[in-house]
């Protein structure tokens, strides 16, 4: 096949998914404010009963994904001369840290590279007429099906110049990810021109993102078929690993694709917290309240939280850090920066329940308004970092809470104002 020009492709692939922060902050004001209320909102419930928590378990597609088929007006022209592509024996290749595991043919060869932001691998068989193209990324985004269908047609773009191209628009996918068919004309070994039908894959798994590819001579893709829908249902990621495999850290991962009672799930007059349609979803009916709930994780000095979050109604919803309760008297400190349905942020410190600003509210055009946004605070020794969608929003130095737990924050302003969460990372730091 064409090699030389794939495995350059494949390079500028990984630089177009490499992204950068910048920040579009302000500095905080010197000496925090009190908040103009003069006493702090009551919880609706207690936080969750101790559970211990084990690390997540790895997560093999939600369904059986679309099976790879012919592009529309998509044809064979082979010769009947190329080398036949020979899938004899599946097996497992496995991430050295455990990221993602897949099952390649045994005698496929591998090549593969990597920088801080992708993982790329491409297997090709003996007569490089057939490949595998596997990469993978960290995001600080919360991608929609829209955004994989972006992704996956820039990538499915760079052959375009290729012979004989031709592309069907991106397919939604129950699972979650999308599916987009295209194919175009190669040479071969032997210097056979060779039509071939390719399937690019693309999925979110919390804060990974894989785009998956199969290329196969278009004349014997059926043939070999039923063996590719195996690769495709085996490819298993576990998003609580990093992308670096720096095991150092411990993190866990949450997609609420099913509730394990890792959370805690409530149903009462002022309150309800659910675990549905693959989200967490936080309502609060009685007006001028606040919530904080936590899964059972180890307290820690250093580490973060982040997590897609949509608002619902008048409501600011974000993340917590340091999150501890108090004896005797009950009282909660915590560091918390949340959004609201504008675009706007805003954070705060609570010592024994007394609440201070640390950053008024204030507009920021990284927040999405009315979608889903990532949000992120880190606590690392004397500083707090706040982002929203890759994008550092505030930091600051503050030591009043040193230890406590992550957690997920919501107030309301009027009557049935809420959140949903999901894609929640906690990292333990080291």
């Amino acid at each position: 096949m064409h090699r030389l020009r794939l495995l350059v492709l494949v390079g500028i692939m990984a630089l177009a998914l490499t992204g950068c922060s910048v920040s579009l902050g302000t500095t905080p004001t010197a000496t925090p404010e009190p908040r103009p209320t003069a006493t702090p909102r009551p919880t609706s419930t207690p936080r969750p009963t101790a559970t211990p928590l084990a690390t997540a378990e790895p997560t093999a597609r939600p369904e059986p994904t679309t099976a790879p088929t012919t592009p529309s007006g998509s044809t064979s022209t082979g010769s009947g001369m190329l080398v036949p592509v020979v899938i004899d024996r599946l097996e497992t290749f496995r991430h050295p840290a455990g990221l993602f595991s897949i099952d390649i043919p045994f005698d496929w060869k591998l090549e593969q590279d990597a920088n801080e932001t992708t993982l790329l691998y491409l297997w090709t068989d003996a007569a490089e007429n057939a490949l595998i193209i596997l990469s993978i990324t960290e995001t600080q985004e919360a991608l929609t099906q829209d955004d994989l269908a972006e992704r996956a047609t820039e990538f499915v773009n760079l052959f375009k110049d290729e012979q004989d191209f031709s592309m069907d628009p991106p397919e939604k996918l129950r699972s979650g990810g999308v599916q987009i068919i295209w194919s175009y004309t190669a040479q071969a070994s032997g210097g056979i021109a060779a039509p071939v039908l390719a399937n690019t894959f693309a999925y979110r798994d919390v804060d990974k993102v894989s785009l998956l590819t199969f290329g196969i001579p278009t004349e014997q893709f059926d043939d070999l078929k039923p063996s590719l829908d195996a690769i495709l249902r085996s490819y298993i990621v576990d998003p609580a690993v990093p992308l670096s495999g720096d095991t150092s850290a411990q993190r866990f991962a949450f997609d609420f694709t099913r509730d394990e009672g890792k959370w805690i799930t409530d149903v009462s007059s002022d309150l309800k917290v659910v675990i549905e349609n693959g989200v967490y979803r936080i309502v609060l009916s009685t007006p001028d309240l606040y919530y904080l709930t936590a899964p059972d994780i180890s307290r820690a000095n250093d580490l973060e939280v982040s997590a897609d979050v949509l608002i619902q109604g008048n409501s600011r919803a974000g993340v917590a850090v340091r999150y501890g309760v108090g004896t005797p008297n009950d009282t909660r400190n915590y560091y918390a920066c949340w959004i609201d349905g504008n675009d706007q942020y805003g954070c705060f410190v609570s010592v024994n329940d007394r609440w201070t600003t640390l950053r008024e509210p204030i507009r920021n055009p990284a927040i999405k308004p009315g979608a889903v946004n990532r949000v992120s605070l880190k606590a690392q020794g004397n500083r707090i970092i706040f982002s929203v969608n890759g994008v550092e929003m505030q930091t600051f130095t503050d030591t009043r809470v040193t230890s406590g737990q992550a957690a997920l924050y919501l107030e309301n302003f009027s009557t049935e104002a809420g959140a949903e969460f999901d894609n929640v990372i906690v990292t333990l730091l080291k």
